[in-house]
């Protein structure tokens, strides 16, 4: 009887340890404002979209690039598409920019029906498009020839306007499509500006349409940060952290919020000392999240050099507040949690994993650990002047001289430090919030 006294005694006492235990160990439970906290986190300047219900402006330019324009397959295949936009139709017409009409069949006819107009107010153009702050599309031959002045054959004349719109968080698609003309070869430019966070902009509109011709190229030009894309169709967590199920991924706004069920002991133990199979320690252990790469193509102005994380704990001031978040300004960034395995990166991979000094010291909220870790662009290059086969598409030859002033206003617009991802308020690429116990 004593012994079963004894060991009832015991058992008592282990239950109370392990109910202490489990009543000192907290996590945030309630996640249903990490968008509404995500949001006000966010850098106006290169993070706010374009509103969805924004018309559609379109600029002709009633030049030789129009006149020709018919003969064109391409110009034939996209002009249905951008007549489907519901555009605003404006003419340019020397220095002279006039709304015509909105009527779809009034813009058909007026678009098969172009006589030639001398001189052309390009920058006029795209400055009421600065202006207006819809999405537009411009079709020109990009020669902005002025009395008095003359063709503008280098001059970067589309430099300010370019950087403007962009500084906005908007993005601009230019298409040159060659044509000859008077013996010359020139150039059709298709200038779409519009905003890439909107769910069906004028360039997926256009893309769609566009038929695949080798000698058509296109730049991306933009100052945010690109977005990213997904081995399997999602983030892929180590299994250890035992990642629940009820998870909320919001691709426009580019993060998406877990809650963990391991506790940071485990994860220490089982992925940061992580064996093989022969009972040998994994160098740096096993991955935290990979699956993760950028989403870029040849056409973008700027690719990602270097990557860097940054992370935070924001339990305390994410439960702080019991209505709306106002203006969130983020801690300060805690170190020796998470960091980039670099070797991935040169192979275009973002794989996490826990920081070789890592030991929960950094994991400090009372309330759980509500981490926020964003991966941003520390470092990019630009991507057009090295690439002559996508770059010598933008100049062209007349009978003023050979033309490069599209190219050089790109040029500028790219080698500006000001304009570069990392440099535009907001280089973020993507977060991900995940909600785990106290150390």
């Amino acid at each position: 009887m004593k012994r079963i006294t004894k060991s009832l005694s015991t058992l008592c006492a282990v239950i109370m340890i392990v109910t202490a235990t489990v009543s000192c160990t907290y996590r945030v439970e309630d996640l249903v404002r990490i968008g509404e906290f995500h949001k006000a986190s966010l850098n106006d300047s290169g993070n706010k979209a374009m509103n969805e219900e924004t018309k559609v402006d379109l600029y002709i330019d009633y030049s030789d690039c129009m006149i020709t324009a018919t003969k064109s397959p391409y110009y034939t295949s996209v002009q249905p598409a951008i007549i489907a936009c519901n555009p605003n139709y404006y003419s340019i017409k020397g220095n002279e920019i006039k709304f015509e009409t909105n009527d779809k069949m009034k813009i058909h006819q007026l678009l098969n029906t172009i006589r030639n107009v001398d001189y052309s107010n390009i920058k006029g153009a795209v400055d009421s498009i600065i202006a207006n702050k819809n999405q537009a599309i411009i079709i020109t031959d990009g020669e902005f020839y002025q009395k008095g002045v003359g063709a503008n054959l280098n001059n970067p004349y589309l430099a300010d306007e370019f950087k403007e719109w962009l500084t906005m968080g908007y993005d601009i698609y230019i298409y040159s499509e060659p044509y000859t003309f008077q013996g010359y070869t020139k150039n059709r430019y298709y200038m779409l500006f519009t905003d890439n966070k909107l769910e069906d902009n004028i360039q997926k509109i256009f893309s769609r349409n566009a038929p695949k011709q080798d000698d058509v190229k296109m730049v991306h030009l933009y100052s945010g940060t690109p977005t990213v894309k997904f081995a399997n169709g999602k983030t892929e967590f180590n299994e250890q952290m035992l990642v629940t199920e009820d998870a909320e991924v919001n691709a426009s706004l580019s993060y998406e919020c877990h809650t963990v069920d391991a506790y940071w002991d485990d994860m220490h133990n089982y992925i940061l000392n992580a064996t093989d199979d022969e009972g040998n320690l994994i160098k740096g252990g096993e991955p935290v999240i990979k699956g993760i790469s950028i989403n870029t193509t040849d056409e973008d102005a700027y690719k990602p050099a270097e990557l860097e994380l940054k992370c935070y704990e924001i339990s305390d001031m994410y439960m702080a507040s019991d209505s709306s978040f106002g203006k969130v300004t983020l801690p300060a960034a805690i170190k020796d949690l998470f960091v980039l395995d670099e070797e991935e990166w040169k192979n275009g991979e973002i794989v996490i994993k826990l920081h070789p000094d890592f030991d929960g010291s950094c994991l400090t909220g009372g309330e759980g650990n509500l981490i926020r870790v964003d991966i941003c662009v520390k470092k990019s290059e630009e991507n057009f002047t090295n690439k002559p086969e996508i770059g010598g598409n933008f100049k062209f030859d007349s009978p003023w001289g050979f033309n490069t002033s599209v190219y050089e206003s790109l040029k500028q617009v790219l080698l500006d430090p000001a304009i570069s991802p990392e440099n535009s308020g907001s280089p973020i690429i993507y977060t991900i919030y995940l909600s785990t116990y106290t150390i």
